[in-house]
């Protein structure tokens, strides 16, 4: 189960990275040919060198490991809809900016407390801890339907497309920062 789980969630956030790479594509130009379908490592490397050189790699992966983990904890902890669903990723996603716009504001630039570590964490990760929890939570609803069949289709179809257009924008908000 856990194989399973790690194969289908890598599979996801690849799919989902690419897929914003195509999205962009489509978006900027009405024409475009062959090389442009096929040349995606200029890209790929543009998204890795914003990430890498203004985070830390093992701590970025580390949070990002941790909150797919916490997404899917929460989604298969139980088959109520609500658990199954977009609506905590959603609220979360909603919620976010407007937390770091506050923490922002009174933020406290002489401290080495936890809250005052924590706080510039979010901060700086708050979109990978996002795109974890966010991956967490649509691996596992893919898991549950696929596996359990604990989620009717359409319910699964419907907060799936949500969690992965959610998810491609912020990727794309990423990879433009």
């Amino acid at each position: 189960m856990i194989i399973e789980l790690i194969l289908l969630f890598i599979t996801y956030l690849a799919v989902l990275i690419l897929g914003t790479y195509y999205i962009n594509l489509y978006i900027s130009q009405d024409h475009f040919t062959k090389e442009e379908l096929k040349n995606i490592f200029p890209y790929l490397a543009n998204l890795w060198s914003s990430v890498t050189n203004n985070n830390s790699i093992p701590l970025l992966l580390g949070i990002i490991v941790i909150f797919s983990f916490l997404g899917v904890l929460v989604t298969m902890l139980s088959d109520h809809w609500f658990l199954n669903s977009s609506i905590i990723f959603t609220i979360m996603y909603l919620t976010f900016p407007l937390a770091r716009k506050s923490f922002d504001k009174a933020k406290v630039t002489t401290g080495g407390g936890f809250a005052d570590t924590a706080i510039d964490l979010f901060l700086k990760y708050y979109n990978f801890i996002l795109i974890g929890y966010g991956t967490g939570t649509g691996t596992a609803l893919m898991y549950n339907w696929g596996v359990y069949k604990s989620v009717p289709f359409l319910w699964f179809l419907i907060n799936f497309i949500v969690i992965s257009i959610l998810l491609g924008m912020i990727v794309k908000n990423t990879a433009n920062s």
